[in-house]
């Protein structure tokens, strides 16, 4: 459809401030409570192996069948679309039925989830078929008529990368003005949309351009914990925008893993202690300094936790000297001969 046959099809709406002022609009819906309202968009992002599509996959649980992911809540099931651009189907189903065995969503309505939850996935296509592209304007159609024969009123893109085959250059703000316009089309359709994305090389923000973040009410990036295992999700939220007001779980950041009982949440400040004792136990650090450096904490944080450590006894005062000693002695037999040891680090108190 060239320019002139749009603008005639589908003319542009004027709105007086009078007509304005006595509309009557529904009262907004959450959802996601207390950070997503219907009809708003959202960027999730992390760098590969943290957990985004774990707690995006929860989410769209909890959509559609109306539960709860930690302290977040949907206050109805919805109908929700999950188009997946790189995950293994099985994977898909395990990581599925994962979430729900282990409570990781909860008080959620199984019969209404079944309905409700559609997956797209690529991995399940034929070969020859043609995957959507959020780039494309073809695409974008496609993907409005897919939510309307299914009735979604949530589309959840995971994630921009295999989603987005057209986009050349996610650094050149002109190329995400297609990505922007389909967000805007499920605004205008009152749609909500999720979209997940990686994070920089550096991981301090999410790929590419910065134009594309006006387009967001929300932009949540999950950050890895300094200490961490390797086969567990976990990560630390932090809310780069929102425009609602949310509550502490928003206006703070806090730590996500994921266990064989669900989602546990903690305040940052109680899992640097368990960070703290963790990478101590490592044998790696043979000082606070050392160990403030790699945790990216104060030294008086490290010292804090320490001395909380002790006296809860997890571990004692006595266990902690010892594992600093060792450290220190595991260090000089790894130093080179020839050097001298560093005996600055023995004179340093554990607190």
């Amino acid at each position: 459809m060239n320019q002139t046959v749009r603008e005639i099809a589908h003319p542009l709406k004027q709105i007086t401030a009078g007509q304005l002022l006595a509309m009557n609009f529904p009262p907004r819906e959450f959802a996601i409570d207390p950070w997503l309202r219907t009809g708003e968009s959202a960027m999730i992002w992390a760098a590969s192996g943290v957990g985004k599509t774990w707690l995006t996959l929860s989410l769209a649980l909890a959509m559609a069948g109306g539960g709860k992911v930690a302290g977040w809540s949907s206050p109805k099931p919805r109908k929700v679309l999950v188009i997946d651009g790189e995950m293994n189907t099985q994977d898909l189903q395990d990581r599925t039925r994962y979430l729900l065995d282990t409570g990781a969503v909860r008080d959620i309505d199984r019969a209404a989830l079944m309905r409700n939850l559609v997956f797209m996935p690529r991995q399940a296509q034929d070969p020859e078929a043609m995957f959507y592209d959020i780039t494309d304007e073809g695409s974008q159609r496609r993907i409005m008529k897919r939510m309307a024969e299914n009735d979604a009123e949530v589309v959840i893109v995971d994630n921009l990368t295999t989603c987005a085959d057209g986009l050349d250059d996610e650094n050149d703000a002109t190329a995400f003005r297609e990505v922007m316009k389909f967000l805007l089309m499920m605004k205008q359709g009152g749609k909500t949309a999720i979209l997940v994305h990686h994070a920089r090389k550096d991981g301090s923000d999410a790929r590419g351009s910065t134009a594309i973040e006006a387009t967001f009410e929300v932009k949540l990036g999950l950050h890895k914990p300094k200490v961490s295992r390797p086969d567990v999700a976990s990560f630390i939220t932090h809310f780069g925008k929102k425009r609602t007001k949310g509550d502490d779980s928003t206006s703070n950041p806090k730590v996500w893993t994921l266990t064989d009982f669900g989602w546990t949440v903690e305040d940052v400040e109680g899992v640097v202690d368990n960070r703290v004792v963790e990478a101590l136990k490592s044998l790696e650090y043979v000082n606070q300094s050392e160990l403030a450096g790699a945790l990216g904490i104060t030294q008086g944080a490290v010292s804090k936790a320490l001395k909380k450590a002790a006296e809860l006894g997890q571990p004692k005062k006595e266990e902690i000297d010892r594992l600093f000693t060792a450290a220190r002695k595991l260090r000089l037999e790894e130093a080179d001969p020839f050097e001298d040891p560093d005996t600055d680090a023995d004179a340093e108190e554990p607190f």
